[in-house]
């Protein structure tokens, strides 16, 4: 999981402007402040997302800083992207180029566009994310839907308003900002995060489409996503796939290569050429989700186990001894264990 860190500049230096710290906030990400301005930099891995949302609210005291940051974003927040959104015919075509390049961007959200009675814009949260840490999680969801929904009033130069908003977290405190940032009720404990307007904004125009920066963008863009699958290893998509359509359940060999489309000795050879096996990336995967879980979630080992797929507990303990020489309990009990105070 990554993403680009011209995604977080605006929360950063909102944050900071409800009195958080700035080297605090970089150190979280990883990154130095002088990064920030890097629009080719991307922030690798669940663990830096979790400790900068955790660190930002915490020292801003706002539960619900994404919702309030992402109300300052504009399209060149989404760089090559935004600007091709922006020359777009309508903001169906808007959402189709989101949803088409998104992977240049960030892997921390997923979009979806349904048009129906209705249209929907569909906010999927990562589910590596969401599975080890769903209170973080959710930040950049309200991020991005509210980042979405002041794009749509840019694009279109009107201050359209949602039919309604869907959650699908439990209902909060904080119903009420979300309705007044947002405009429209919103609801909980749905099966998607979404934005729901009525059956004629698919066709709505763009007040800035130009045709021939459209062309432009695109070319532009087309060549991004190459360079990105170049750089992308049979092992990269083998993770990506089994966190995004298995939930961190590591499926059979034979189940992975048919979900994929690739003959199992296919994708053995692959692996191997690139110094992998299918037994060694699905034990790391298992290893990184354990250790996310054990720090950063209530859960107890019996939960962990059954939810990496474990048939038997023991199983997943004697695993777990072998990436760590030590008990589930014993490691959960040194990752959450606070530093004495001085």
């Amino acid at each position: 999981m990554e993403g680009s860190l011209r995604i977080l500049k605006n929360v950063i230096y909102t944050a900071c402007e409800k009195g958080a710290d700035l080297y605090t906030l970089c150190g979280a990400l990883g990154i130095h402040p002088r990064d920030i301005g890097d629009s080719e930099r991307r922030i690798e891995g669940v663990a830096p997302m979790i400790r900068f949302w955790t660190e930002a609210v915490a020292q801003t005291g706002d539960m619900a800083l994404g919702l309030h940051a992402g109300m300052g974003s504009n399209p060149s927040t989404f760089g090559l992207l935004g600007y091709l959104m922006q020359s777009c015919r309508t903001l169906k075509d808007a959402c189709q180029a989101v949803i088409q390049y998104q992977q240049t961007i960030s892997g921390w959200v997923s979009y979806a566009f349904q048009i129906g009675k209705s249209c929907e814009l569909i906010f999927l949260p990562n589910p590596e994310w969401w599975q080890v840490s769903p209170a973080t999680a959710r930040h950049p969801v309200e991020l991005a839907m509210s980042g979405g929904l002041n794009y749509i009033r840019i694009f279109t130069g009107q201050h359209m308003l949602p039919v309604r908003a869907e959650l699908s977290y439990s209902e909060n405190v904080l119903k009420a900002e979300y309705e007044r940032i947002w405009g429209c009720p919103v609801y909980f404990g749905k099966s998607q995060n979404k934005l729901v307007f009525g059956e004629a904004f698919a066709d709505m125009p763009l007040i800035s489409h130009n045709e021939s920066l459209h062309v432009s963008f695109t070319h532009i863009l087309e060549e991004k996503v190459a360079e990105l699958g170049k750089s992308e290893t049979m092992g990269d998509l083998i993770r990506k796939t089994i966190m995004a359509d298995f939930h961190g359940k590591v499926p059979s060999l034979e189940i992975i290569a048919a979900h994929m489309n690739v003959s199992e000795r296919s994708l053995q050879r692959k692996l191997q050429q690139e110094g992998e096996s299918y037994r060694s990336i699905s034990a790391r995967i298992r290893q990184e989700l354990a250790m996310n879980l054990l720090k950063n979630s209530d859960a107890k080992v019996l939960a962990i186990s059954e939810l990496l797929g474990y048939t038997e507990p023991s199983a997943f303990h004697r695993a777990f001894k072998n990436w760590t020489k030590t008990s589930p309990v014993k490691q959960k009990s040194q990752l959450t264990r606070k530093p004495a105070a001085n």
